[in-house]
């Protein structure tokens, strides 16, 4: 959007430590906003940050990614309604399930936080100009659930091209896995039980000879309960890597013999609906990918014939993964000209697109 000439500023939550305003990428870093805005308790922070936007700021647009900026947005608009807000949801909210480990009082303060959550997005999405949505599955979904005739679009959210990724077996060195045996990698911001099917995958790959599954995730409760579940039908193949830097993702995946995409969820449209990251950041680690047969992945995984996809109801994550196994060159040359078509260099042109049509 720099180098198309929109001047930008890049509005974020302060983080101790991390400087309060810098340049990055040509794009201008202001990190203003506190944590209590993620408190649904303290609806004042809105009013607060609203006014300190706008008396520092000169804007047309406001392009947000998620509920509570767009509740922030919303709370602009009301004082500045000539600004345009353009919805950028990156995940479909109202059908996003609620992901904790909480039982009793602290699960139904969960829920009702979840339902007023919900209950605020569906009042805010009817002030926005227009929305994009990450695929068009969730876009049609977004349009139909709110009734909303607005322009739209769909823009995967994809990565830029990165250099060749080094081969310096990563994985292998910090877990002592030998050069012989395979490897199966799942990377994510977060790991969630009972949600993303991963406990089948982990019955299936448990104590497979010369195999071992690396899960790179954030050491967080999710993963503690994954681990937990590991731990009790004992599994000694599975190991656990905290978040890596996006820039650093490539090396860490490139020596796997396949990533894993788990997802089989029809009963939250959220997953059902959802086109993973981490497929992605397979493709551009050139590493094959064993996924789900859900509509998202189909198209890019099957289509482009970049790995497989399967019905775990029916089929098996690991027998999937052996046939790649048994011939992982066949799937090279795909890779590679899947990259070279599914990168952010391409998407941003629709996305630039989209801006000039909504500026006319």
């Amino acid at each position: 959007m720099v180098d198309a000439g929109y001047p930008l500023v890049l509005i974020a939550v302060a983080k101790t430590g991390i400087a309060p305003q810098e340049v990055v990428e040509g794009i201008s870093v202001a990190r203003i906003l506190q944590d209590d805005i993620y408190d649904v308790k303290q609806s004042r922070c809105f009013d607060r940050s609203s006014d300190q936007i706008i008396q520092s700021y000169t804007f047309d647009i406001i392009h947000v990614h998620d509920q509570v900026m767009l509740h922030l947005a919303v709370t602009i608009k009301r004082k500045k309604p000539t600004v345009k807000i353009i919805y950028d949801s990156h995940e479909l909210f109202h059908a996003w399930p609620l992901n904790t480990n909480a039982t009793g009082f602290t699960y139904l303060k969960s829920e009702i936080v979840r339902f007023l959550l919900k209950r605020r997005e569906a009042r805010n999405i009817k002030h926005i100009d227009a929305l994009i949505a990450v695929n068009e599955p969730i876009r049609l979904d977004i349009l139909d659930f709110f009734s909303l005739k607005i322009p739209s679009i769909s823009i995967r959210n994809l990565p830029t091209l990165p250099p060749p990724a080094n081969h310096q077996d990563l994985l292998r060195k910090k877990f002592n896995i030998a050069a012989t045996d395979k490897i199966l990698v799942y990377i994510g911001a977060n790991i969630y039980p009972k949600t993303i099917n991963i406990e089948q995958v982990i019955r299936e790959f448990a104590n497979k000879e010369h195999v071992f599954m690396v899960f790179i995730c954030a050491l967080n409760w999710g993963q503690k309960e994954v681990k937990k579940y590991a731990d009790s039908i004992g599994v000694t193949n599975l190991y656990f890597h905290d978040v890596v830097p996006i820039e650093a993702i490539p090396d860490h995946l490139c020596d796997a013999t396949a990533g894993i995409v788990s997802s089989w969820n029809k009963k939250d449209l959220s997953y059902w609906y959802g086109l993973d990251n981490k497929l992605f950041e397979y493709m551009m680690a050139e590493i094959p990918i064993v996924a789900t047969e859900q509509p998202e992945y189909i198209k890019i995984v099957r289509d482009h014939a970049i790995g497989i996809c399967i019905n775990p109801e029916k089929e098996s994550y690991f027998d999937a993964f052996e046939k790649i196994a048994h011939e992982p060159s066949a799937y090279q040359g795909k890779l590679k000209a899947a990259k070279s078509i599914l990168n952010w260099e391409n998407e941003s042109l629709r996305l630039l697109d989209f801006y000039s049509e909504l500026a006319k």
